[in-house]
């Protein structure tokens, strides 16, 4: 049975029109703005670092596991380091078109054309296909539903899975991190073949602290509503919220609940990062299982609640995501 709670969250999936979020492009183009020069994987891996340290929090009404991509419940995002160009020609006729709806308001859209678009004009991942592309292909494959292409090009990779069983569970971002630090220990200063190396886990540094420093904000913001909630029952479900925020993805989860709010961590850094196509859970019933199992065993877990954990989490995926590039 869907629980009271799921079902007004499934609910609000099925009938609200999912809505423009512009803050995190903002963030990453003022961040951009400020990196010129810079090596790319530091501009970027600094880029995630400020949307996580600067975008909006969010918990929504009822949410076990938190994390938001923008200000909506159903929210869509921009990438424009990927592609703006296509944005900006349907934009206006977001709201109207049949296949992926978006509400845009004309304040956004202003915005946007005056703020986001003309910084990004002749740097985006879109331009450079372009750029690149015989005059002959480009009439059968761009924009002509012949040949099915235009999302390896505007748009991050996607189709991957993250290795939670082996690397994230164990180690967690802050177990990354540290090892990334290790690494630029053993770096030679005067050799010139590791300063590529060293920008690299500089980058993974950026990355892994970022995505802590977000899981830390909604803690703070879980503590706060917890204070201000009413309803005791709530208010004790926001505490441990916070209290699973402190732990992952900065660490390896304790508990089932902390494990399925360490997964929708790394799928939100991954949208909130590139935004890609089919970025996906994998086996989640193997490398969950395990924490099931203990938490049923020691007696901290329920199989309904375990159920109802699961679908607020597939609720969080269907909520936050890709903005369709074509109709």
């Amino acid at each position: 049975m869907i629980t009271p709670r799921i079902e007004k969250i499934r609910q609000n999936y099925v009938s609200a029109k999912p809505q423009i979020s512009c803050q995190r492009a903002a963030i990453w183009t003022e961040s951009f703005q400020t990196t010129e020069g810079q090596p790319a994987c530091i501009r970027a891996a600094r880029a995630f670092y400020d949307c996580c340290d600067r975008l909006g929090v969010h918990i929504f009404e009822g949410e076990l596991v938190v994390g938001a991509i923008g200000e909506f419940r159903k929210c869509g995002i921009l990438t424009p380091e990927f592609s703006w160009m296509w944005v900006d020609r349907e934009m206006d006729r977001f709201a109207t078109r049949p296949q992926d709806p978006y509400v845009m308001t004309e304040e956004q859209r202003q915005f946007v054309r005056e703020t986001i678009f003309p910084y990004w004009k002749g740097k985006s991942l879109e331009e450079a296909f372009l750029a690149r592309l015989p005059a002959e292909t480009r009439r059968i494959a761009v924009d002509t539903g012949v040949i099915d292409s235009d999302s390896k090009w505007r748009q991050a990779v996607g189709e991957i899975t993250p290795d939670y069983q082996d690397v994230l569970f164990k180690k967690g971002f802050a177990g990354i991190c540290q090892e990334a630090e290790t690494k630029i220990a053993a770096l030679d200063d005067a050799c010139a073949e590791d300063e590529e190396k060293r920008d690299f886990y500089r980058s993974v540094i950026l990355a892994c602290r970022g995505i802590i420093r977000l899981a830390e904000r909604y803690a703070d913001e879980a503590d706060r509503l917890a204070e201000a909630e009413p309803d005791a029952a709530r208010a004790a479900e926001l505490r441990i919220i916070a209290e699973n925020c402190r732990r992952v993805p900065a660490h390896p989860p304790k508990t089932f609940w902390q494990a399925a709010q360490f997964v929708w961590f790394t799928q939100l850094g991954g949208i909130l990062s590139e935004n890609p196509l089919a970025l996906n859970p994998g086996r989640f019933d193997q490398y969950m299982d395990p924490y099931y199992e203990a938490d049923l065993a020691a007696g901290r877990l329920a199989p309904d609640f375990a159920q109802e954990l699961i679908e607020a989490l597939w609720l969080k995926y269907s909520q936050g995501g890709a903005l369709g590039t074509s109709l």
